[in-house]
């Protein structure tokens, strides 16, 4: 990984922590953290977990608990109020998720003087302590072969999906239905992604199923939308295997290539093209191409 890139991602994310640090009286809206920081949104969540070893919503869970502790260290404020402070819509919930924590009460730590209140962490990020962030090293070998690309511009015809990204095979029926009621060969197709699954409600998920079409293509029918691919430099990665795998193969490819890389990215949309014909290939055999918009640092 080229080292100014990887101090440039490590300020960032020190950037978006301190953010955490400062404002956990209130929800932490992934979106605008990311955009404070002038990361992508798309990739925001999962380059911080690659980097911190915990997620956006568990490293700020976890501090309020410590400090939770804190609070009932040196206060009088009741456990009611300590719940509603870490988050926590009722007593009960508090209680539980305290003692899953920390193995007792929120009473008898009150009454505990020996435990500091640390949680376990990769990062050595606490609650009201000053200590340097110890950022992750990337974990795990990198077992699929990613290529840097120069693509070329291509033009696609799409429906939009909103929901679970896995349900986009009834958007890519509806769009083979109208390719042929227009006489449109189906060539070869691809979808694209707009967000994060990881943090997106899935039912407010955002997508497309396209299939290319030659650079003259117009249409005014409603039912489709005509967009341009950019070209450029990309990240490739072929998966090749069952559609199952892919939110693996994304996993592999955001969390743990794109922060070794050296590369930086655009907030444009990724996408996957389908290179086989599912209904004719066996499933262990279909190739699908993970591509990422790159920007050389």
């Amino acid at each position: 990984m080229k080292p100014q890139t990887r101090l440039d991602h490590e300020e960032r994310i020190a950037q978006a922590l301190q953010y955490i640090v400062e404002h956990l009286d209130e929800e932490i809206r992934l979106p605008e953290l990311a955009d404070r920081v002038c990361f992508s949104r798309f990739y925001f969540h999962r380059i911080f977990q690659a980097l911190m070893g915990e997620t956006v919503g568990e490293i700020t869970r976890r501090l309020r608990l410590e400090r939770s502790v804190v609070r009932l260290r040196n206060t009088h404020i009741p456990i009611t109020e300590l719940a509603f402070e870490a988050g926590y819509s009722t007593h009960e919930a508090f209680i539980k998720a305290f003692r899953a924590a920390f193995a007792c009460t929120p009473s008898a730590m009150r009454r505990t003087l020996q435990y500091n209140g640390q949680l376990p962490t990769p990062n050595g990020v606490h609650f009201g302590v000053s200590s340097p962030i110890r950022f992750i090293e990337t974990q795990g070998e990198i077992t699929m072969n990613v290529e840097t690309r120069t693509l070329e511009t291509r033009k696609i015809v799409c429906m939009s999906h909103t929901g679970p990204y896995y349900m986009i095979g009834a958007t890519f029926g509806a769009l083979a239905g109208w390719l042929q009621e227009n006489s449109i060969p189906m060539g070869q197709t691809a979808a694209l992604y707009y967000d994060d699954p990881d943090v997106t409600p899935v039912d407010q998920l955002r997508s497309d199923a396209g299939a290319f079409v030659p650079n003259d293509f117009v249409t005014e029918d409603p039912r489709v939308q005509v967009k341009d691919i950019a070209g450029g430099l990309h990240a490739v990665a072929t998966h090749i295997g069952h559609y199952d795998g892919l939110n693996r193969a994304w996993a592999e490819l955001v969390g743990q290539w794109l922060p070794s890389s050296g590369y930086t990215f655009p907030d444009t949309p990724c996408f996957e093209v389908y290179l086989d014909d599912c209904s004719v290939t066996p499933p262990a055999e279909v190739r699908t191409e993970l591509c990422i918009p790159l920007q050389a640092k």
